[in-house]
């Protein structure tokens, strides 16, 4: 029986995710986004609940809360995306071009690993961005030749980009992308009322976030707006370079070259259909500007425009397959440049979190291993199995180790909760204000709380360095340093976190 292709091209790619989920520890927004499956709500703090209900998926409903199944969920969306990758590619020119898209897809960093292992919302917003960019086209391609668009169609449409959005907002530029087409190519479509019938069923879709935030002070959409906050009058060179690169590397330079050159022909030559190509820019451009604007003022993560990249991908797969047939040598050795850049990546992410002797860090004592990004996803499985021996001996000792801790920002307040308290069955209370604790406002509500009188525990890593006295002196009478936990990695001390012991809480909240 012969193999496909694709299926061997998914295959190997799921065998390398799983090798990435199972050995790398969870990072600091993996271990956040794992509080969400937690307690399920209609919205949450950051983001639509999307990847909660994810969560649930691939745990079994949180039978099996390890990494790797928590992971699970991403693997299965590469796979998904993968195949539609295909059909897309297959639909604007043919089946090369499809496996050209399916490989484009896999060699991206931003749709393999971030989306693809890390469990993010991404993970499931780009199952349905790819579904509502192979929806968009069908529509462009039946109006274009003036075929009735049926029902189904402006239904999945509305009910694909509803959900898209319901996992992250930025699903809203499907239909931002679709209403510029319309606008500038194809103004018949806004006679049609099955347009607006499509509209409506999205918005209906994402209702029960738009009810959370009228229910909650409109707490999401203030976050964000005051992430993009333009009140800056000066034009921030450092913030502008830093996403310019990330966005680069993130969607594998190679591929954003191929993209650029693609673009740069679709002009002089006929390689896509010329509605194809207009939907395609429609699509894939508007998120890419906003980014890249917003980063001329403000901190943007370079991951917001992926989507983005990912869509004009295609024109860059239909260019590859119109340069194969004149250039193949050219062709091949664009993939397989693609191909080895993103297999570097891994290998050498994986090398360096888990086996770089020291940190790449701070060396402070205070502050050591501070901005060592390795640091995010090593050391708490190590740090949670140290803990929980040496509350094992103090227990023989007779002494009191408080089973709550508490932590002032939901970071490293979910990596404590995940690796320290979860295995011990301890609880993580969040101690401080909306803006630093974010969800551990609401996961408070089904914690036993802080009563006046009692004591806790307070766990300082120092790539995340405070001043735990200057902190929580004003909820505690008093503060004690337990034990300083050094780790090593490589044979070299690489992070130090301190454990604290809070006495006598007066029961003040902010």
């Amino acid at each position: 029986m012969k193999i496909s292709p694709l299926a061997v091209l998914i295959l190997i790619c799921v065998l390398a995710r799983m090798c990435i989920a199972a050995l790398i520890e969870f990072g600091n927004d993996e271990v956040y986004y794992f509080t969400y499956a937690l307690h399920l709500q209609s919205n949450y703090f950051d983001h639509p609940p999307g990847i909660a209900f994810l969560i649930r998926l691939s745990t079994l409903n949180l039978l099996f809360q390890n990494e790797f199944f928590v992971r699970l969920g991403p693997i299965i969306c590469s796979c998904i995306g993968t195949y539609l990758s295909f059909k897309i590619g297959n639909l604007i020119r043919n089946e090369r071009t499809g496996y050209y898209a399916a490989l484009l897809y896999n060699t991206s960093i931003y749709s393999s690993i971030i989306c693809g292992v890390f469990i993010l919302p991404d993970s499931p917003q780009v199952v349905f961005w790819l579904c509502g960019i192979g929806l968009a086209i069908k529509i462009i391609i039946l109006s274009q030749q003036k075929i009735p668009i049926p029902l189904l169609l402006w239904l999945l449409f509305g009910l694909t980009c509803g959900f898209c959005m319901m996992c992250k907002v930025h699903g809203i530029f499907l239909w931002f992308g679709l209403g510029i087409y319309i606008l500038l190519f194809d103004r018949k479509l806004l006679g049609k009322p099955l347009l607006y019938l499509s509209a409506i069923i999205s918005i209906l879709v994402f209702s029960p976030v738009i009810i959370w935030n009228i229910n909650n002070q409109f707490v999401t959409w203030n976050f964000h707006s005051n992430r993009i906050n333009e009140s800056v009058s000066l034009i921030n060179l450092t913030t502008f370079i830093r996403a310019f690169l990330g966005q680069l590397f993130y969607n594998n330079p190679i591929n954003v070259v191929l993209t650029g050159v693609a673009l740069f022909h679709l002009r002089k030559s006929a390689f896509l259909n010329k509605n194809i190509s207009r939907i395609l820019m429609c699509l894939g451009l508007p998120i890419i500007i906003a980014t890249v604007y917003i980063s001329l003022f403000n901190n943007v993560l370079p991951h917001w425009s992926g989507p983005g990249f990912l869509t004009l991908s295609f024109i860059a797969a239909a260019y590859l397959d119109k340069i194969v047939i004149t250039s193949p040598k050219r062709a091949s050795l664009i993939l397989k440049s693609s191909s080895i850049l993103i297999i570097t990546v891994m290998i050498a992410g994986i090398s360096i979190i888990n086996f770089y002797p020291g940190t790449l860090g701070k060396t402070k004592e205070k502050e050591f291993g501070k901005s060592d990004f390795t640091l995010d996803m090593w050391g708490w499985r190590e740090f949670g199995k140290q803990y929980a021996v040496f509350v094992t001996q103090q227990k023989k000792l007779k002494t009191d180790i408080p089973e709550k801790i508490v932590c002032n920002k939901w970071f490293p307040a979910a990596h404590i909760d995940y690796y320290v308290a979860r295995p011990l069955q301890n609880e993580v209370i969040g101690l401080g204000s909306l803006i630093n604790l974010h969800h551990y406002v609401w996961l408070n509500q089904y914690k036993s709380g802080l009563k006046k009188g009692e004591n806790a525990i307070c766990m300082m890593p120092g790539n995340y360095p405070e001043d735990v006295c200057e902190v929580y002196k004003k909820y505690f009478s008093s503060i004690k340093l337990l034990k300083v936990f050094p780790l090593y990695r490589g044979g070299k001390r690489t992070k130090i976190i301190w454990v604290y012991l809070l006495s006598d809480y007066n029961g003040k909240k902010d």
